[in-house]
């Protein structure tokens, strides 16, 4: 899976996840199969996840120098949002913002300014440690995915242990990232043994009705059972979707303007990712909210959230880009 269609597929991502966050969230009182849906969407951050997981393994270095330059690459896009929309939102509107919690809301480990920055935690947690565990992928790749399944859940039960577990920052934070650790290693996994690869292999992959039935069925699964005693099925769902995803992109080769479209969402993704929590977020919704409700009809204000992210995750990665260039700029000019 080369880096198109990895960009094609956060494209899809990201609209999974602002489907997901505009049903539940109830901007409008949806009928039940809708909101069953609605729920199902939240498989959007499993996606990221594997996707994540599967680029690390490309990597030419990994190292923790290789996982700072990462993450600094997330902080940037996700602060320029917090320093500029939710910290001053949350000012204006009489919050009470303590050195301590702002520490928290800059790595995402108290995201109540904006509510979907908690993946900003997980990012850092795995590029921190995935130095350390990618190592431990030398056995037969049966007894790897069976290493990566248990062991975190394993881990996972060990901290709900902890007497009040919800009531410690650390620790329920910790609990967030070891649910959805293994889907990030399932993804390197999944780059490891060219499951993707193989999957394109099969004769009918490329059917391009047989890839959206299969897409269909991993909903409809995620609907009826999406977790069982803490362990997230996810795991399983989220590499599925990715293998369809893939066989439709593959079928729609020649849909030049599908193709662009969903390598555009998918460039931005990050961008649209935290910058759409300003619609949804205490504080500063009161401000977005009624640019989003211009539009009453819900499909219609639906594309029309989609139409705000973007050009709000354009607005703000110009505004990066202008950054990065001061350096050089003042570097040329001395």
């Amino acid at each position: 899976m080369g880096k198109e269609m990895s960009a094609k597929i956060k494209g899809v991502a990201i609209l999974i996840m602002l489907c997901h966050h505009f049903i539940v969230m109830l901007f409008s009182d949806f009928p039940v199969l809708v909101k069953a849906f609605g729920g199902a969407c939240k498989i959007c951050v499993a996606i990221y996840a594997v996707l994540s997981g599967y680029g690390y393994y490309f990597s030419k270095e990994k190292t923790i120098c290789y996982g700072l330059r990462k993450i600094w690459g997330l902080l940037k896009i996700y602060w320029i949002s917090l320093f500029t929309i939710f910290i001053p939102a949350a000012i204006l509107e009489g919050a009470e913002l303590t050195p301590g919690r702002l520490v928290l809301e800059v790595f995402g480990l108290y995201p109540n300014l904006n509510w979907f920055a908690w993946y900003v935690y997980f990012y850092i947690f795995c590029m921190l440690i995935m130095p350390i565990i990618y190592r431990g992928f030398r056995f037969h790749p049966i007894v790897n995915l069976g290493i990566l399944l248990v062991i975190p859940y394993l881990m996972e039960l060990a901290l709900y242990c902890v007497p009040n577990n919800n009531e410690i920052v650390f620790v329920h934070e910790l609990i967030s990232c070891i649910v959805y650790l293994p889907c990030f290693l399932i993804g390197f996994w999944m780059a490891e043994n060219k499951v993707v690869e193989k999957y394109k292999s099969i004769q009918w992959s490329k059917a391009f009705l047989l890839n959206i039935v299969g897409i269909i069925a991993v909903f409809a699964m995620r609907i009826l059972i999406h977790e069982a005693f803490g362990f997230l099925f996810d795991v399983f769902y989220a590499p599925l979707l990715i293998c369809f995803l893939v066989g439709t992109f593959e079928a729609l080769s020649k849909a030049r303007f599908v193709n662009a479209l969903f390598i555009m969402l998918g460039k931005y993704s990050t961008g649209m990712w935290f910058f759409h929590a300003a619609f949804f977020s205490k504080y500063v919704c009161d401000w977005f909210k009624p640019i989003l409700l211009l539009v009453s009809w819900p499909p219609l204000m639906f594309v029309w959230l989609i139409i705000l992210s973007l050009l709000g995750a354009v607005f703000y990665q110009k505004v990066l880009d202008g950054l990065t260039a001061i350096p050089h700029l003042v570097k040329r000019s001395s």
